[in-house]
């Protein structure tokens, strides 16, 4: 399997896009009337900063806060679970008003902390967790994974499909639950690959570009001429393993189009960026509530970014926009995906 490079590609790309740091900017005050300048602390998950999706998409979101309302921040990066518990018991003695945890590693951890430091408010985004200082903010992925499955399908000549997730766990399932959907909808016997970068309840599969390389140009050379990866700073393998197959690939997370716009055909967006801004914008402005909330295609939560016109024909095109209008207006219904 093809690595040529591989290690200056991927020390070059780490080195470039991992930033760690503490955001401190002064709050906007009107004269005479002093504001309170919030605290947010952030608990990324697996991958880190750098993997231009998951992570990055939270990071996004506190910008928007910090320009929108001034607050100050701390990021802490994935350490593991038992030393995630302490970073996140770390950040409730630090007095923040508000810690948000990114990603189902952190579901029970969070839990956990939460009832350690019942006077602290917390957040959870992309899991669901309860406790009675906690917001869980989930995302309905199902239609995008449709689409993206419905894309996938159209764009391919061979009829067999590839699919890399980041690791075998719920979150993935329920994504690749969505997407099969939509490619059956569209190429009924279509061939479809299935991938994990790691197993069972194991996110450092998140975390692993060369290996997303490896599988993903494995993927290709069984025949996929598009593979769907919804594998975090993996799916930069992937893109690369795309470009030196010269096939398409289509990501999760974040528009990441401008990565390789000569393979990326688009992304399916997850707005963590929106999940974690709002939730700041409802502590800035007292209204933030404890309790389970789910984002989704209708409320602007999932979909794809912007097709690439140069990738994707047009007949392909005018196809999925009439795909997307039936869900939409009910006339396709994805499957829920079944509760164990």
């Amino acid at each position: 399997m093809r690595q040529t490079g591989t290690v200056g590609f991927f020390t070059t790309l780490i080195g470039l896009f991992t930033v760690i740091g503490v955001g401190v900017l002064a709050g906007h005050t009107t004269p005479g009337e002093p504001q309170p300048v919030l605290s947010v602390g952030l608990a990324l998950g697996t991958g880190g900063l750098g993997d231009r999706a998951f992570n990055d998409d939270a990071y996004d979101g506190l910008q928007q806060a910090q320009q929108a309302y001034g607050i100050r921040f701390r990021i802490i990066e994935w350490q593991g679970d038992q030393a995630q518990v302490t970073n996140l018991r770390d950040l409730a003695q630090e007095h923040h008003d508000l810690v948000i945890a990114v990603g189902q590693e952190h579901a029970a951890i969070i839990e956990q902390v939460a009832l350690e430091y019942p006077h602290q408010r917390f957040a959870i985004v992309d899991a669901q967790a309860e406790c009675p200082n906690l917001t869980s903010v989930t995302f309905r992925e199902l239609e995008g994974d449709f689409l993206a499955g419905a894309l996938a399908a159209l764009l391919s000549s061979s009829d067999v499909i590839g699919f890399l997730g980041g690791a075998d766990i719920p979150v993935i399932r329920r994504i690749r639950f969505g997407w099969t959907q939509g490619v059956r909808y569209v190429k009924r016997d279509a061939q479809i690959l299935v991938y994990y970068a790691s197993g069972q309840d194991d996110f450092s599969g998140f975390n692993k570009p060369e290996l997303g390389l490896e599988l993903a140009t494995e993927i290709y050379e069984s025949g996929a001429d598009v593979v769907y990866t919804p594998a975090g700073r993996t799916a930069l393998g992937a893109i690369m393993a795309a470009q030196q197959q010269q096939r398409l690939v289509i990501t999760t997370g974040s528009d990441q189009r401008w990565i390789a716009p000569d393979v990326v055909v688009t992304s399916r967006m997850k707005r963590i960026d929106t999940a974690v801004f709002t939730l700041i914008t409802e502590l800035q402005a007292g209204t933030l509530q404890p309790g389970m909330r789910v984002l989704d295609l209708q409320s602007g939560g999932v979909g794809l970014a912007p097709l690439s016109k140069e990738l994707v024909p047009l007949e392909v095109q005018i196809r999925l926009e009439a795909i997307a209008e039936d869900l939409d207006r009910g006339t396709i219904v994805v499957q829920e995906y079944p509760r164990p």
